[in-house]
């Protein structure tokens, strides 16, 4: 069940049976084609790409503070 039926049904107080989300990837996304795993910080793209995610079917971050460090990091990384 996707993640904007199961905040429907809550919001009308029925139960929604608990699904693990799935994470569906385009291969031919540039930022995709540009991940490389033997990359030191791959876990941490992987990651940030997984939070979009969640942000773009309008679920919540656990830790959005986070989130943003996380962010700020690799974008300050890409810099210089």
């Amino acid at each position: 069940m996707g993640g904007n039926l199961a905040r429907i049904l809550k919001a009308a107080g029925r139960d929604a049976p608990p699904s693990q989300p799935i994470l569906e990837v385009n291969p031919g996304h540039a930022l995709v084609k540009r991940l490389k795993p033997e990359d030191p910080a791959f876990p941490e793209w992987a990651g940030l790409l997984f939070e979009q995610a969640l942000l773009a079917e309008g679920g919540q971050l656990e830790d959005p503070a986070g989130f943003v460090k996380r962010s700020n990091a690799l974008l300050l990384a890409l810099a210089g």
